[in-house]
Formats: C-alpha cells, sequence, structure tokens
C-alpha cells in the first residue's frame, strides 16, 4: 500500500468513527421505533408530482428524481440501509484529505455549503466534524429527508438543509457567506457547469475554498464528454432505476479550468484512480470578475 492510501485509509477509518454516532441511541424526540417506520416509508415511493413534473415531460427526467432511493450506506443501530452511493460520504472526504490536504479538524468551526446532500449523509458528518452546515438538494425528497434526520438527531442548530437547485444560491443570503463549499458527484450533472461554480465562488468569503469531486475522464486534455439527458447506463423506464443524466463530463484539465474561469486560485485538479473520478480543491483569494460573452446569467456578480 502507498502512502498516499494509508492516509486515505487511515482518514477514512476515522471519519467512520464519528459516523458511526448516528444510531439509534443518539435520537432526540423520537423513538427508534418511529423513526425506522418513517425511513421505510419513503423507500421506493414514486412521487413525479411532488417535484412538479407533469406528465407531459415526465419521460425525460431523472429516474432519480422520481423514485425515492436512499443515498448512502449508514447503521443505524437497530437497523441498516444501503444507498445507492454505498460510503462515498466517508470516502470523498477522506480523499479530499489525503490528496490535498483537507483534514477533519479544518471544518470545525466554520460554515460550509453542502451542494447536492441528497439523504443527508455527507451533511451528518459535516456537523459531525463541527461545521455550521447548510446544505441544499433539488430533490425535494430527499431535501426532505435530510432535514428530517437533521432534526432526528437533534442538529437543528448547528446544520439546515433547503430544497432548492444549486442555479437558486444567486440570492443575497448566499452571497459571500460560507468559508468552505463542499461538492461531490454535482458538476456534472449541471447543464451549465461555469455558472455553477460561479454561483459558488460567489458563496464564498474571500479565503475560502471549495472541494469538487466529479464524474470525470481520464484524459489529459481539457475535454468533456456530452452524455446529456437520453442516455441512461443500466436499468428500465420501468423499474424506475436507471443511470445517467450526465451533462458534461470532465477530465481534470477541464475541471480546473472551469475553476479558473469561474474566479478561483491555487487550483489543483487530479484523476484519482481507485475511484476512477475527478477530485479538485481551489481557493477565492479575493473578488474577482468573470469574462460575460456568452455567460448564461449576464447578470450574476
Amino acid at each position: 500500500m502507498t502512502q498516499a492510501e494509508a492516509g486515505f485509509e487511515a482518514c477514512a477509518e476515522t471519519l467512520a468513527d464519528h459516523f458511526r454516532h448516528f444510531t439509534v441511541a443518539s435520537l432526540v424526540g423520537i423513538t427508534p421505533e418511529r423513526f425506522e417506520e418513517a425511513l421505510n416509508s419513503h423507500l421506493g415511493v414514486v412521487d413525479a408530482e411532488g417535484e412538479g413534473y407533469g406528465a407531459g415531460d415526465l419521460d425525460r427526467q431523472r429516474d432519480l428524481s422520481i423514485k425515492f432511493h436512499w443515498g448512502h450506506d449508514h447503521d443505524f443501530g437497530a437497523f441498516r440501509l444501503e444507498g445507492r452511493m454505498r460510503r462515498r460520504h466517508i470516502d470523498v472526504l477522506a480523499r479530499f484529505a489525503s490528496l490535498f490536504g483537507v483534514a477533519s479538524e479544518t471544518y470545525t468551526g466554520r460554515q460550509v455549503l453542502d451542494v447536492g446532500c441528497w439523504c443527508g449523509g455527507t451533511t451528518l458528518m459535516l456537523a459531525r466534524l463541527g461545521a455550521s452546515v447548510t446544505a441544499i438538494e433539488e430533490v425535494r425528497k430527499y431535501a426532505r429527508m435530510a432535514r428530517f434526520l437533521v432534526d432526528a438527531f437533534g442538529l437543528a442548530d448547528v446544520a439546515n438543509v433547503q430544497a432548492m437547485s444549486l442555479y437558486e444560491c444567486n440570492r443575497p443570503e448566499f452571497l459571500r457567506r460560507f468559508d468552505r463549499v463542499v461538492m461531490p458527484g454535482v458538476v456534472y450533472h449541471l447543464s451549465d457547469p461555469v455558472l455553477g461554480l460561479r454561483l459558488m465562488f460567489n458563496a464564498l468569503l474571500p479565503g475560502g475554498d471549495i472541494l469538487v469531486e466529479s464524474m470525470g475522464v481520464d484524459r489529459d486534455e481539457p475535454v468533456c464528454v456530452f452524455e446529456g439527458s437520453r442516455r441512461s447506463h443500466s436499468g428500465s423506464r420501468e423499474d424506475l432505476d436507471r443511470g445517467g443524466w450526465n451533462w458534461f463530463v470532465p477530465s481534470p484539465l477541464a475541471l480546473e479550468r472551469m475553476l479558473l474561469e469561474a474566479g478561483f486560485v491555487d487550483v489543483q485538479s487530479v484523476w484519482e484512480p481507485r475511484s476512477g473520478r475527478v477530485y479538485a480543491y481551489a481557493t477565492k483569494r479575493e473578488e474577482v470578475g468573470i469574462c460575460r460573452a456568452g455567460l448564461s446569467m449576464p447578470s450574476v456578480p
């Protein structure tokens, strides 16, 4: 095992220890029986109307938006749920530590924006590490579940969850507010990744940083693979269990250049072979402008 892998494994185990706190023994204001019933009642539920989809555009939406799928593996003590993303809420933060030196202690006391929180696995972890967390999730059913977990574990004073798109962060309450943005598994789902990263830049205070993890392509050139919403990787329409809905899947250099365009500096972007994903780290040193030629939201700060 290399030194880097040893560092990753050690950090992952430390994070897993932190996450083991979130069992039924730590519930606040709800019995274990009611808690388990509440979680199980959501699994597999198909709800298109609740997400705002009409019959006319239903076939063009993500299965994950229509049918409830649990996000991350979670052993609640009395029962266990396996998630579509398995233990990535642990592994991604451990990779950021081993690749860029973003240790667990650096979250303590910081205002952190958790982007694309799904059912809240990363949100709980960040709160456990001592951060004050604002989590956003565009799929309403997942945002409600993440909020339920935050409340059930007594974290409402340090974590809040909002059902909203990343593109809605262009609101006054999000501008220059956060010390760190954590953005795993999101950027390749954006139809406008440069704008999305610019909104994250604007959300940070000067001196803040951003951690990005993404599906990617292992290429040296600054390229993106366009898949779009019409290609699925597995499953069937009837099962509502297809994978896909990926817009611009970047190489490390492409993601680096996107971050630079958004205003970030000190950009590091690498291909991580064990996970087969792209990881990036960057900082916001000061307020800077953005090239507005062809920008989809010309009025963005």
